[in-house]
């Protein structure tokens, strides 16, 4: 193919990703046009966040005694009755606030939430949180106040097995074909300690299922309880030996269903696995709190650095005339490109990784600059300029590695700005090598004369 030929279809697709990158990628979406890339992942500095505090409980609830004395469900006659905290004195400790801090931390880290703030006020127990707004931040405030108690108690209200007798909640699933149920099963697995396993099994062995002779069922059960609220109420059909009691949240060959079981039952599996709120909080405020850093204050910004990096293109236009204005093209391509991977790779950006963003586009610019002065020290001979495009891009992937390994350190960060300017930084460093020893390249090359 022509070297002209083969400079113009590579423009003409770097064209396209300037577009698409720049633009968008629409697809008709019913009776609108539907961008399929994914949107940015904004932090909270950028895309705001929702405002959430909660309060030690102040309720009180009646307690119902009989006449002899003892607690019953409703009022009974001849009995008496008594208004009591929902938390009574002996809860309310710096001990106690700490602990659920942390839960609540446990929990926000076992939702994936990739940032946010908590604070404890020490002397009354009040904790404000700061989540991202997003689809999960409805469901994440349930998990900064629900207790996760876990019961299984008999038909009186006994409690047999609690939070203390459990190892861990796991999910699971496997694939079934029978005549009752066809797809899909998801499982939730609860794992006892070893001290709970014969409590288990001799649980199995009572409460076990049983029919008279006319078909009515006649076995005793348990309930399952979190936090008061019945999961199931349930009885045995074999023995529980290796000390797991596993319970079906649902079967479906239906995608959709199929991940809200897995939700519920993942959602579950946090609130037992993350500890247990030892008090009663409320919800005192629950507000959207918009970013500072609206589109307004970004667009001069935005607008200064667009013409920066004109200038910047046109020097280079100048001063090395068709191989500048080849690597201004493929510098154009790099950016576009460089901005899709940060919509895949899953970067969380924040005003850091917008910094980052900036510093792996100087140094890009910069490797540009080296890369073409390396080739004006040499005659036109296709040969020599391969050999010295090789050596240069070499020297530079050298220089870069440095770089990369401190991207990927940070990319462990538990600090959202350190792990967003780190992420950006690998991606960043990381494209700037691969790009320009491919797409730079075959652009630089193929305007060569081969002048022997």
């Amino acid at each position: 193919m022509d070297r002209r030929l083969k400079i113009i279809l590579a423009t003409l697709i770097i064209i396209l990703v300037s577009i698409i990158s720049f633009v968008g990628l629409f697809v008709q979406d019913t009776k609108f046009m539907k961008n399929i890339l994914p949107e940015y992942k904004l932090g909270m500095d950028l895309a705001g966040y929702r405002a959430i505090s909660i309060n030690v409980s102040d309720e009180k609830e009646t307690i119902y005694y009989d006449k002899d004395g003892n607690k019953v469900d409703t009022e009974a006659e001849d009995g008496s009755k008594e208004e009591v905290p929902v938390n009574s004195e002996d809860i309310l400790t710096t001990e106690n606030y700490k602990k659920t801090k942390n839960v609540i931390e446990n929990r926000l880290k076992s939702l994936n939430i990739s940032e946010y703030l908590i604070r404890l006020n020490e002397s009354d127990g009040t904790i404000t949180v700061q989540i991202p707004e997003d689809d999960m931040t409805d469901t994440a405030i349930q998990f900064l106040y629900t207790k996760g108690v876990f019961t299984i108690e008999d038909e009186d209200g006994n409690v047999l097995l609690d939070n203390s007798n459990l190892e861990n909640v796991q999910v699971g699933y496997s694939n079934s074909s029978s005549t009752t149920a066809t797809g899909t099963t998801v499982y939730l697995n609860f794992n006892f300690k070893d001290d709970s396993i014969e409590k288990l099994k001799e649980i199995s062995n009572t409460y076990v299922e049983s029919e008279d002779e006319e078909g009515n069922d006649t076995s005793k059960k348990v309930s399952i309880n979190i936090d008061d609220s019945p999961l199931i109420e349930t009885s045995f059909s074999e023995e529980l030996a290796n000390g797991v009691l596993s319970l079906t949240m649902g079967t479906s060959t239906d995608n959709e269903t199929l991940n809200s079981y897995l939700q519920q039952a993942s959602n579950i599996a946090i609130l037992l696995n993350d500890g247990t709120i030892p008090i009663e909080y409320t919800v005192d405020q629950n507000r959207y709190i918009k970013s500072d850093l609206s589109m307004d204050n970004l667009l001069i910004p935005a607008i200064v650095v667009g013409a920066v990096i004109l200038v910047a293109l046109l020097f280079l236009i100048i001063k090395y005339k068709k191989l500048g204005l080849l690597s201004a093209i493929s510098y154009i391509g790099y950016i576009a490109l460089f901005m899709i991977l940060i919509r895949y790779a899953n970067v969380v950006l924040t005003i850091e990784g917008i910094f980052g963003i900036g510093i792996a586009i100087v140094i890009n610019y910069i490797v540009l600059v080296y890369i073409l002065n390396n080739l004006r020290k040499i005659e036109k001979n296709i040969v020599e300029y391969k050999k010295e495009y090789n050596k240069s891009i070499l020297s530079v992937i050298l220089v870069l590695v440095p770089s990369i390994i401190i991207g990927i350190v940070l990319c462990f960060s538990t600090w959202l700005p350190a792990y967003s300017f780190g992420t950006v930084i690998f991606w960043g460093i990381l494209l700037i090598g691969i790009y320009n020893a491919v797409v730079t390249r075959f652009l630089l090359l193929n305007s060569i004369n081969n002048k022997k």
